[in-house]
């Protein structure tokens, strides 16, 4: 040991004492004990710390005089030496020694100061390599890539060496054979000797092959007695991946999804407490504090998640999550005109508006909420809302809502009259489909865009029913004047006797025109939505009405005639 080193020692022992004895007077002496044991722990860990750092300071310097004295050996031997391969060697030592010395001098720097040395070197600073700094990223997942696969590729291995010895020891057989015909047939000493060193060299092969071949049947042998089922296999793989890096993995999560939610949790505050977050019409900053809360949300939360795996030393998870926001972020790059038209929107600035009304899919909507997640509302739709992905808004126009502006035009419990013929009432109508039950009891289901395209006729609002029925020419002097009086009034009647009279709301009996071979009059009856139900039914009975005047005023109904005209 040195003399600083020995002076040192005694020099702290000497504190010790002193610092322990000290205090021993001073606690009998005063009340406040606690507050002086304080100081003296601290005084302590001072003194300890303040010796371990000079202890290695001294070793340092000890080890950094023992590479110059080979430093200057080294140099030494190579001004004696001539030899192209020992000058080659010493100076490969040379530029090792000086490597571990500049090593050294970093550390005792780094001891004695406290700092690391390369934050000086501003041509450190400056050459930054993206390659290394890739490489250094990448290399924990390569790694654990290589490891995962490291059984099946021993494997092959050693069956590649076993059966490359195979096929060498054979052809290593038959030039021993060879060599030994050959010193049996030959006569010449001179060659017997030069056979015998080949076949001991041969045979040196043989050996070397053989015993090359059985370690590898050994360790292949090995191998093959831990192989398990596939099933084990992975169970011990996710049993290993859960004892570390899964639950890593999930406290990662847990973290981002606490961080989120608790941004989450103030912007809902937000909201319950200041009144401009619950108008109809939120102001600008509003909807620039909602995005700027959402940015942090997804911020702090990333960032929580990553200094997890960072505390648990797992820089293999690390590497993922570090790829993965790379990925994220140059994804992101391509849709930026895409997320600006977002924004856009989300601030109430783009070609949707809140507040207004939108086509979507056919259907008329009111635009409740621009978010993330767009709300809107159909009030005679069940459900009324529907939440959609902003982007979705992106190539639409909204506008401003006209005043009595219908939002369908129908609604549960009406009976409507499609453009196919169907007629039915609407029992059910939601934004995906619409349902229709027929008298009778059948059903017939549309999608909601489908339906609107077929025009459907609203009939329990009132409705009106034209019937159309012809008088021979023979009439045609009355068929204007007291026809249509005798028509109307009979089918008056008619309608009282069967009970529809109370719910018709207008009878009118009209000259319609004149047809190729009839006067055609019309009958205009229309009636209360009370009997919408009926509507097939009224149709039916004024054609019957019809019939029955013409019957009872015995008026003749003509039919298609075909004129043939002779020729003279």
């Amino acid at each position: 040991m040195s003399k600083n080193k020995i002076h040192q020692t005694s020099f702290t022992c000497i504190l010790l004492i002193c610092l322990i004895i000290q205090p021993a007077s001073i606690i009998y002496a005063q009340t406040d004990n606690d507050e002086d044991l304080a100081v003296v722990t601290k005084e302590l860990n001072s003194i300890e710390n303040t010796s371990m750092q000079t202890a290695t300071l001294t070793n340092l310097l000890y080890y950094k005089s023992e590479l110059l004295k080979q430093t200057t050996l080294t140099k030494e031997a190579m001004k004696e030496t001539s030899h192209p391969e020992d000058q080659k060697a010493l100076l490969l030592k040379l530029n090792d020694l000086k490597k571990q010395l500049k090593k050294v001098n970093q550390n005792f720097i780094k001891v004695a100061t406290g700092l690391d040395t390369s934050i000086f070197d501003e041509e450190i600073q400056q050459n930054f390599q993206w390659q290394e700094e890739i490489e250094t990223l990448v290399k924990p997942i390569l790694y654990e890539l290589k490891e995962m696969t490291k059984r099946p590729r021993q494997v092959e291995r050693l069956k590649s060496r076993v059966a490359y010895f195979e096929s060498r020891l054979p052809r290593a057989e038959e030039a021993v054979t060879s060599i030994e015909e050959l010193i049996s047939s030959t006569d010449s000493l001179l060659l017997k000797a030069e056979l015998d060193k080949l076949k001991i060299e041969f045979l040196k092969k043989r050996t070397n092959i053989s015993n090359q071949l059985d370690v590898a049947h050994f360790e292949l042998n090995e191998l093959q007695k831990e192989k398990t089922s596939f099933f084990e296999s992975t169970k011990k793989v996710m049993a290993v991946f859960f004892k570390s890096r899964g639950k890593n993995i999930l406290i990662a999560l847990l973290t981002f999804a606490g961080v989120f939610l608790f941004f989450r949790i103030i912007d809902r505050g937000f909201r319950k407490i200041h009144p401009a977050f619950r108008a109809k019409q939120r102001p600008f900053y509003i909807r620039v504090i909602e995005i700027v809360l959402l940015i942090i949300s997804v911020l702090a939360a990333t960032l929580a998640s990553l200094f997890t795996l960072y505390t648990s030393g797992d820089w293999f998870l690390l590497s993922i999550a570090f790829i993965f926001l790379l990925g994220a972020l140059w994804t992101a790059r391509a849709g930026f005109t895409r997320y600006y038209e977002q924004v856009k929107l989300i601030l109430n600035l783009g070609a949707v508006r809140e507040n207004e009304r939108i086509i979507h899919n056919g259907v008329p909507w009111k635009v409740d909420r621009l978010q993330i997640y767009a709300k809107l509302r159909n009030p005679v739709l069940s459900p009324s809302t529907i939440r959609l992905p902003i982007r979705e808004l992106e190539n639409l126009i909204s506008r401003p809502i006209g005043n009595n502006e219908p939002w369908f035009p129908c609604r549960i419990n009406d009976w409507v009259i499609l453009s196919d013929g169907v007629r039915g009432k609407v029992i059910s109508q939601s934004p995906d489909m619409v349902e229709l039950l027929q008298r009778g009891g059948a059903y017939v289901t549309y999608q909601t865009p489908n339906f609107l395209e077929l025009n459907p006729l609203n009939i329990s609002r009132n409705f009106r029913i034209k019937s159309v029925f012809g008088i021979d020419y023979a009439h045609q002097a009355k068929s204007t004047t007291s026809i249509l009086e005798q028509a109307k009034n009979f089918i008056s009647t008619k309608l009282e006797e069967d009970g529809y009279s109370k719910h018709v709301l207008n009878l009118k009996v009209e000259f319609e025109s004149a047809g190729a071979s009839s006067l055609n009059l019309v009958i205009i009856a229309d009636f209360h939505s009370d009997l919408a139900e009926l509507y097939g039914r009224l149709t039916r009975a004024l054609q019957r009405y019809s019939v029955d005047a013409c019957n009872h005023f015995e008026w003749n109904i003509p039919f298609a005639q075909l004129v043939v005209h002779k020729g003279k």
